[in-house]
């Protein structure tokens, strides 16, 4: 795998975890509504959309309390770190 195609496969996971992100919070002031399970942003975010992530919390304002859900913020940060890691990787290899 090249540079060009796991930058092409972070941006897409960003764009489909910023969605599931922003679908979750038009979702979050009703209950009756569907809610995204924790899991699934989480993995998303693992998976290549840590960006995405990091829009969704500091942008949308979404599960932004890092007092209650600091799982979120360690997940994003060391996803990004790591996503960044092996970007730098392919640019050295």
């Amino acid at each position: 795998m090249t540079l060009p195609v796991y930058l092409i496969i972070l941006g897409v996971m960003s764009v489909i975890t910023l969605a599931a992100y922003a679908i979750d919070k038009k979702n979050s002031s009703n209950e009756a509504n569907g809610r995204t399970p924790e899991i699934v942003l989480l993995s998303l975010t693992t998976f290549g959309g840590a960006i995405g992530a990091l829009v969704g919390i500091y942008v949308l304002r979404h599960k932004s309390n890092f007092v209650t859900k600091f799982h979120f913020g360690i997940t994003v940060w060391l996803s990004a770190i790591v996503q960044a890691a092996i970007a730098v990787l392919f640019i050295l290899a």
